[in-house]
Formats: structure tokens, C-alpha cells, sequence
């Protein structure tokens, strides 16, 4: 039986729960964007509201005029679980997008895996060590890195 070459095998499988994932993803901790997504969703996703005081550690200060106390947020992000990886940016390796899908309560996706227009919210996150890791800017759609704050 011949055996395919390594870039014509199906991808592995990924891991089988969100704890998985974020093991996965590397040390948790402010320099792994998909911890900080992880922790800006349920500090946004709070029963009692969004937790101020947590969002202040992983939003960058630049951006938080703009986020209206995480009401909209708040009210888009339960509906929605966050993916287990971040995407880098090409032009800046400071930058990465996280994106949360909707929760169609669908266990199957159709065959071509196509996510609809309004099922995906995408966080951009940059790379701030002054402040101390990764710092969530904004939700919603891609950011272009020139259009992110940079410590340099």
C-alpha cells in the first residue's frame, strides 16, 4: 500500500475538549493570545455583567473609550464559543486574530465546513510587552495591523 506524502495526509485530529484546546495552545498566561481570548470572553460573558476589572488587564487602553462598558459585546459573545487557535497575522507577527463562531447547536457542519456571514466574530489582538502580553483591541471584524497600536 503506498503511503501519501506528510502535506497529502488529513490533518490530525484536534483536541477533544476546550481544556484541550487551550493546553494545546501553549502555556497559559498572558503571552498566549488564546488565553487572553479565553479570559476576555468570560470576563465579557459574566452573569452580573462584564467584569470591568478583568477586561481592564486584557483590552488595550487605546481601544477602551471605544467598547461603551462591553455592553455590546456582552449582549453578542454568549451566543457564540471561541476557536482553539489564533490566526497570525501576515504582515505583522504582533497581531493575531481569534475568532468566535455562533453556537448553532449543531454537532455536524455541512460537507464544505463554509461558515455564514454573521456566524463569526473575529477579536484582533496584539502583542503589547509593556503592558505585559497580549492585549485584546477589537471585536468584530479584521483589524489591519496599521490600524493597531504597537509598542515600538
Amino acid at each position: 500500500m503506498a503511503r501519501l506524502p506528510p502535506d497529502d495526509l488529513p490533518p490530525e485530529r484536534g483536541p477533544t475538549s476546550e481544556v484541550d484546546a487551550l493546553v494545546a495552545a501553549g502555556p497559559p498566561g498572558p503571552d498566549n493570545p488564546v488565553t487572553v481570548g479565553a479570559v476576555f470572553w468570560t470576563a465579557v460573558t459574566e452573569p452580573e455583567g462584564p467584569d470591568l476589572t478583568i477586561l481592564d488587564i486584557v483590552v488595550t487602553p487605546e481601544s477602551w473609550p471605544g467598547w461603551g462598558g462591553f455592553r455590546r459585546a456582552a449582549a453578542l459573545l454568549p451566543d457564540y464559543g471561541m476557536a482553539h487557535q489564533a490566526t497570525p497575522s501576515v504582515d505583522d507577527p504582533d497581531v493575531v486574530y481569534v475568532r468566535f463562531l455562533r453556537d448553532t447547536g449543531e454537532t455536524h457542519r455541512a460537507p464544505s465546513d463554509a461558515v455564514l456571514v454573521g456566524d463569526i466574530v473575529i477579536a484582533t489582538l496584539v502583542r503589547r510587552p509593556r503592558l505585559g502580553g497580549w492585549r485584546v483591541h477589537a471585536l468584530g471584524d479584521y483589524v489591519r495591523p496599521e490600524h493597531v497600536p504597537h509598542d515600538r
